[in-house]
């Protein structure tokens, strides 16, 4: 039998109670006797279906989940991504896209939470919105229908189709999430189609030709400080991206205890590369040569790169100092995971194995890697000029009574094989009346004679 009873300064009854298991358990219930005591009756009940196996826990357990507001959920996904080692990087901005994705489906206008194109007193007002909205949201508004109007919204609000898939994988993930955790019994997203990110490719990158590669590094290393970074720390910053590929996060995150001056490499931890596995790359002996020195000068617990939030602000400013243009001609960006495409490509040049590019890249297929590889128009011009002629030369194909036999086809006259008389072109019938399919009246192999 539960027991109701209001602690010494508290305002509200307390329930305590055995549940099917015999476990003594506490509810807080309401200010008012009368509702504790009808709160105490319907959990006694629940307690006696249990027992009986009428009602099923799991099912009980997912619909105080779906009571529970979605943005309790998001908070609950984003912390537990930080406790499984992802920087807390990856956890806000995915927690922030989910967060985004609910506000619009309950009313909000996509330009409206979009904290890139607003100042910040404007974002702080989007957050506001945003937590205002989401307070309405439970688990099971979540459905495929539903968050796929969502995204057709963001795709016509001028939003690229890469960006609205960032939002769709978000989405999933949370989703998967919240089914492994069993807050729901079914995975809500089955069918949630993705958008042809080839079809709008809205940042394309391109690579340098080793000469301007080159002279980048060398100016950035004579340049001024950008924020933190001094110009020799820039262009070994450049050199380290150009020779192994590293992302702009995973180099933020060395330390000086990451190298291995004895093999030379660099290792990344799992929580900072994509794929979540750790890595270690072997470094040029030049490169860990200057490295080396460098490194020596910094404290141990700092990291190595003191990055600005955004790469392509600080390679922008290189860029311009050495005369490359950052978007060309033909809309191509080379922003700062462009070094990645050029460690590829440089690879590819100097007739590095695809496969052995796949593993230094740490690409899941082939494919990606090509993607990554970009070869410049002169380079493949150079190429296609390299290539061995194939014309043939006329006195090769034909001869004696080859050449006499083509002037009779085209002109007409006495077939010089069997003596027959050839129409030429310009008189013959479209419908031969020889017999057979050759118009000429002679088959192949009596030519063959």
């Amino acid at each position: 039998m539960a027991s109701v009873f209001k602690p010494e300064g508290s305002k509200k009854y307390v329930i305590l109670y055995f549940d099917e298991n015999g476990k003594r358990r506490k509810k807080t219930g309401s200010t008012d006797k009368s509702v504790t005591n009808r709160i105490a009756r319907d959990i006694e009940n629940k307690v006696a279906l249990r027992k009986e196996g009428l009602i099923d826990p799991k099912d009980e357990a997912h619909r105080v989940q779906m009571m529970r507001p979605l943005a309790d959920h998001i908070t609950a996904w984003r912390d537990g991504m930080l406790k499984q080692g992802h920087t807390e990087k990856h956890a806000n901005q995915s927690a922030d896209r989910v967060r985004r994705l609910i506000a619009v489906m309950f009313g909000a206008k996509p330009d409206e939470i979009d904290g890139k194109r607003m100042s910040r007193s404007q974002q702080q007002q989007a957050r506001c919105s945003i937590d205002r909205l989401i307070t309405k949201a439970r688990l099971s508004d979540i459905s495929t229908e539903r968050v796929q109007a969502v995204l057709a919204t963001f795709r016509a609000s001028g939003r690229s189709a890469q960006t609205c898939n960032h939002y769709r994988a978000g989405i999933r993930a949370f989703a998967r999430w919240a089914k492994r955790t069993g807050r729901i019994r079914e995975y809500p997203l089955e069918g949630l189609a993705s958008f042809n990110a080839k079809e709008d490719r809205r940042h394309d990158r391109r690579t340098l030709s080793l000469d301007e590669l080159t002279r980048l590094i060398a100016v950035a290393e004579r340049s001024p400080d950008f924020q933190a970074m001094t110009g020799p720390a820039r262009a070994l910053c450049y050199r380290l991206a150009a020779s192994t590929g590293l992302r702009y996060s995973e180099i933020g995150s060395i330390r000086p205890a990451s190298f291995d001056w004895k093999a030379p490499s660099v290792t990344i931890q799992a929580a900072y590369t994509k794929n979540g596995d750790p890595v270690t790359l072997p470094l040029p002996d030049d490169l860990a040569s200057d490295l080396e020195p460098f490194v020596a000068t910094l404290a141990t617990d700092l990291p190595v790169f003191p990055l600005p939030a955004k790469g392509a602000d600080m390679l922008r400013a290189d860029l311009e100092a050495t005369g490359i243009p950052y978007q060309d001609a033909s809309g191509l960006f080379f922003d700062f995971h462009a070094l990645r495409c050029q460690m590829a490509t440089l690879a590819d040049q100097a007739g590095v194995s695809p496969r052995i590019v796949q593993r230094i890249m740490r690409h899941s297929s082939l494919e990606l890697t090509g993607r990554y590889t970009k070869p410049r128009t002169e380079e493949i011009e150079r190429a296609a000029a390299l290539l061995p002629s194939l014309k043939p030369e006329r006195t090769d194909v034909l001869d004696g009574t080859a050449t006499e036999y083509a002037t009779t086809v085209l002109t007409g006259g006495r077939n010089p094989v069997t003596g027959q008389e050839v129409t030429s072109f310009e008189s013959r019938s479209t419908e031969p009346k020889v017999i057979g399919s050759n118009p000429i009246g002679c088959t192949p192999k009596a030519f063959d004679q």
